[in-house]
């Protein structure tokens, strides 16, 4: 099981990993100075709450919720990937790990997956230690505890960094992405992919009424986790987007030193994958 140890050490590709050493999950009373990250740790906590309140259950259900779209867009996102062994890759917003697991046995890279919810990370131990997975890298892989906005690694440690369904929980978008290319070496790759909403105003109109009138009630039946995210997915991400639009979301990678930024829209807008390689100078 993940302890306070749930740590990760490569000679010659990491210098510290010490930093996530978290016993905890993140709270608003962990920084100092008067108001200083609320709203950051705020956000935090929800994620947490919400992550460990569907761990259970999560892969097979959040494939139904996508329409069964979401392994598709696992896989064109770990198609973008460019890694090749003695590579590392960190996986942020991990989850149950099944970004992680497909990457590591796609490219044969090591991958660090990273995540503030323990349930969920506790999930994803428990794939790596299954019989089924045995044949997979699995000893290329690693999970810690730990948080987007701070990452516990030196800079231009790794040479991909991959995200899944974070910047709705995170209360700065674009210094959060900052932090990504952080840590990211300089010719190294970013690739993300979030949920998104379709242009199509016909197609927003169906996802509109699925998320909002099919989701719901359908969620209601499954667990008391379940049926706050029915409730609370399709406003989050159609608010999320009068906010950020796909395009300002390319402009605050770039904004961070990434370089030839792509996206494509899956599943008639429904996700989006996103892909760039950092610069070979910080842009900060």
């Amino acid at each position: 099981r993940l302890g306070t140890a749930a740590c990760y050490t490569a000679p010659n590709t990491l210098d510290t990993l010490a930093n996530c050493q978290m016993p905890q999950q993140p709270s608003s009373t962990q920084h100092s100075g008067a108001g200083e990250n609320q709203i950051e740790y705020a956000r935090n906590r929800h994620a947490v709450s919400l992550f460990n309140g569907i761990a259970a259950g999560y892969d097979g259900l959040a494939e139904l919720f996508s329409g069964f779209q979401y392994g598709r867009w696992r896989r064109f996102l770990v198609s973008r990937i460019s890694a090749q062994p003695g590579d590392t890759v960190i996986d942020v917003c991990t989850g149950t790990g099944v970004v992680a697991m497909a990457t590591s046995q796609a490219t044969g890279a090591t991958v660090i997956g990273i995540d503030l919810s323990l349930q969920m990370l506790e999930r994803a131990q428990d794939k790596l230690s299954s019989n089924k997975n045995r044949h997979q890298n699995r000893h290329n892989i690693a999970l810690a505890l730990g948080r987007a906005e701070s990452l516990p690694l030196t800079d231009s440690s790794v040479d991909v960094v991959c995200f899944t369904y974070l910047l709705r929980y995170v209360d700065d978008p674009a210094a959060t992405i900052r932090e990504l290319a952080r840590v990211l070496r300089p010719g190294g790759q970013m690739v993300s992919l979030e949920f998104a909403v379709p242009d199509n105003i016909a197609v927003r109109a169906l996802w509109n009424f699925y998320t909002g009138w099919i989701m719901p009630p359908v969620a209601l039946c499954l667990s008391p986790g379940w049926r706050y995210v029915g409730a609370f997915l399709g406003p989050s991400i159609s608010n999320f987007y009068k906010t950020y639009p796909i395009e300002r979301i390319s402009e605050m990678w770039e904004q961070a030193g990434i370089a030839d930024v792509q996206f494509k829209k899956l599943s008639l807008g429904g996700g989006v994958v996103t892909w760039g390689t950092k610069l070979n100078q910080d842009v900060m």
